[in-house]
């Protein structure tokens, strides 16, 4: 059986962000909310598991956009069982031995708040154990992978040099030590934000090698596309689930606000179908545009549109 996993042409200027080329800086690189200290990022996010075939009816075709190649595949999968063989031997071709997904709904500050973790990807990379025991605080993956969108290939021995420069954090040890008995020694990490939403996913591989030379630009193209494909399916099922919990927050006022703007409608025009004054529905959209976490009425009226009409 093939998997469609043919060597891809490089493209020019792959933007790679290897440890031992950028010259880490653990203080300079992390977020301002890590910066801030560990005090203020002492919770642990709320983890919500989902399965794929309880949201299968809920996902909308258009935001699966244009599907690749191994997307198709992954999609034709008969079941459960026969996608997860597709991708554990796509693994295997590009020299990968494991495939984290993961969804980090963030608060106004930019904290992690809530995760979104499928069932069928559960990662010893980035398990659940991680955010518990507070890894994420000072891990540089996960503060890459929240920065910006570039792959960033690591292994082993750089992490344990970012992390005395860091000041050796204590904790951070027993997360070394759960890497090495789980075969995990290298690999590759990105994040990906979906539009719209306050949602970020992140992408792990990882393999038991302890140096990542061998993680070459081509086992880096070919594990975005893999990577890539497996997004594009799993962000329409966070999409639903951040559609469901948000009409869940909202006042019956604020869904009947947001139905006219998703139709088109001023907000003179909503005022009149509401009997109330023009401030009054620009008070209410500010305070939706806040909850929501977008910034304008344009983003604003694209989620409404996202909502479920019952």
């Amino acid at each position: 059986m093939t998997f469609g996993m043919a060597v891809l042409k490089e493209p020019a200027g792959l933007a790679v962000c290897r440890m031992a080329m950028s010259g880490y800086d653990p203080e300079r690189s992390a977020p301002a909310s890590e910066a801030a200290g560990s005090a203020q990022a002492a919770d642990t996010p709320d983890i919500c598991y989902y399965d794929e075939a309880e949201l299968l009816g809920t996902i909308r075709r258009d935001e699966l956009g244009g599907e690749t190649h191994i997307a198709a595949q992954l999609g034709a999968a008969r079941n459960l069982d026969e996608r997860m063989r597709l991708v554990r031997g796509m693994l295997r071709l590009v020299g990968f031995s494991e495939l984290g997904y993961l969804t980090v709904k963030l608060d106004p500050q930019g904290r992690p708040e809530r995760l979104y973790v499928p069932r069928s990807y559960l990662s010893v990379n980035l398990a659940p154990h991680y955010f518990a025991a507070g890894y994420h605080r000072h891990d540089p993956r996960f503060s890459w992978a929240l920065a910006d969108n570039s792959p960033h290939v690591w292994d082993m021995r750089r992490l344990v040099e970012a992390w005395r420069r860091a000041g050796s954090p204590p904790g951070m040890r027993a997360m070394f030590d759960e890497m090495r008995d789980g075969g995990i020694g290298s690999g590759l990490i990105f994040g990906l934000p979906i539009p719209h939403t306050r949602l970020r996913s992140i992408i792990s591989f990882a393999a038991p090698s302890e140096q990542a030379g061998w993680i070459t630009d081509s086992v880096v193209v070919q594990s975005l596309t893999l990577g890539l494909s497996v997004h594009q399916r799993f962000s329409a099922y966070v999409r639903a689930i951040n559609r469901r919990e948000s009409a869940a927050e909202l006042s019956e006022l604020q869904m009947r606000i947001l139905g006219f703007l998703a139709a088109g409608l001023s907000d003179k025009e909503i005022a009149l179908r509401m009997h109330t004054t023009a401030h009054n529905v620009d008070y209410h959209l500010r305070r939706l545009r806040q909850k929501c976490g977008v910034t304008n009425r344009t983003q604003l009226a694209f989620l409404a549109g996202q909502l479920p009409t019952s």
